[in-house]
């Protein structure tokens, strides 16, 4: 009975990992620029796809290295100029946010009716980063699950020191808490929109790749991982990071649990009972401003 226990909350530990990587893009985007990001979930599958082309497709030497060090680039890329093509220019008009919203949920829908186009209908499986067992004690462990979680560990660390120790992070900072005072100070409030944006996707694309080596590529993927993030998100409190954090981890956990005593049907139940009662008696989410 120990030993499931033990080995259930490690379960919960790794999936809480991976999805508060996720969520706190999420939830950076909108504490900068108070609109959601309905193409999130769109960023996941377009993560999994380029590791999927680069391994599988391609063959390209240097497995998960390659992958990662393309992937960060290209999906900061990615984000930054379909911000400043898409959204940018909305912020002109009056209740710009409404409008960001909407065109990002046209975007979800065109890039995932464009994977299926692409790629097809059916699920990509993607090559384990490392193969086998490792063994503690009465414990055995896939040393995959522990490489996603010590990356998603790894890429949490990065992403507070970005935040904490670096220009970026302190303007990212800035306008989050006062966009106006910001602006006068001269941090350029329009570069910064775009930085967020970019780094939410990098953090939501790379969750994708670590995902979907358990979870194959999944080209309508991104409805359930839009409505997960989302979940964490709320649940943590809408713009707050470290809600959004201890939110994963607390899903995570409750995933496991519920997955391994009363089936994996029930998760999602019980994931949305939860946060339903939160919103009741905590409107504002874990730690979010009332």
């Amino acid at each position: 009975m120990f030993i499931e226990i033990i080995e259930i909350i490690i379960s919960g530990l790794l999936n809480g990992s991976v999805y508060a990587l996720m969520a706190i893009g999420l939830a950076l985007v909108y504490g900068v620029t108070k609109a959601f990001n309905f193409a999130y979930g769109s960023f996941y599958t377009m993560g999994g796809y380029f590791a999927w082309i680069l391994l599988v497709s391609l063959g390209v030497k240097g497995g998960y290295y390659v992958v990662f060090l393309t992937a960060i680039p290209f999906l900061f890329v990615v984000g930054y100029f379909l911000e400043k093509i898409l959204i940018s220019p909305l912020r002109k008009r009056d209740d710009w946010q409404m409008k960001a919203m909407m065109l990002t949920l046209g975007l979800s829908l065109f890039l995932d009716i464009g994977y299926i186009a692409a790629f097809g209908p059916n699920l990509k499986s993607l090559p384990d980063i490392v193969e086998g067992t490792l063994a503690l004690g009465p414990f055995v462990f896939m040393k995959q699950d522990i490489v996603i979680f010590i990356l998603s560990i790894t890429g949490l660390l990065c992403f507070a020191w970005l935040l904490n120790n670096t220009r970026v992070g302190m303007a990212v900072q800035a306008v989050a808490q006062n966009p106006v005072g910001a602006q006068i100070v001269g941090i350029p409030k329009e570069r910064v929109f775009a930085a967020t944006f970019a780094i939410s996707t990098i953090l939501v694309g790379v969750g994708g790749i670590l995902l979907s080596q358990k979870n194959f590529v999944n080209p309508q993927a991104s409805t359930g991982i839009m409505i997960k993030a989302w979940v964490i998100t709320a649940f943590g409190g809408m713009g707050s990071i470290k809600g959004s954090l201890y939110a994963a981890l607390i899903i995570g956990m409750l995933e496991a649990f519920v997955g391994y005593y009363l089936g994996m049907i029930h998760i999602e139940i019980a994931v949305l009972t939860l946060l339903l009662i939160t919103l009741a008696f905590r409107p504002q989410g874990l730690m979010g401003r009332e």
